[in-house]
């Protein structure tokens, strides 16, 4: 995770790729994002729109076989229960938060 937390603010990067978004709501989806992960709220803004979800999980679980707490799963509900959004539907092993966060805003 060393990447991820020695970045500064990646406020900007989700404000050039989403210029119509309000703050508040790119910093609601980290926010669940980051407490369906279980790591403190105050790293949200560290993650960038183009990080994809595998490799923050890889990065989190780097041993194959590592048993893991559900994250992805607990993601995906909060992602439905708060966007009605099916994050198992639209998975790919390549999508990133960015691509998620544009999908929670149409689904709205």
């Amino acid at each position: 995770m060393k990447r991820y937390w020695e970045r500064s603010c990646a406020g900007r990067a989700w404000l050039k790729e989403f210029p119509t978004a309000q703050s508040d709501d790119v910093r609601s989806f980290l926010v669940l994002f980051v407490g369906s992960f279980g790591f403190p709220r105050k790293r949200a803004l560290q993650f960038a729109p183009n990080d994809r979800l595998l490799d923050i999980y890889r990065a989190l679980y780097p041993l194959k076989n590592m048993p893991d707490a559900l994250e992805l799963e607990t993601f995906a509900k909060r992602v439905e229960a708060t966007y009605d959004l099916d994050l198992v539907r639209i998975w790919r092993e390549d999508i990133t938060l960015g691509e998620v966060f544009a999908k929670t805003t149409a689904a709205v």
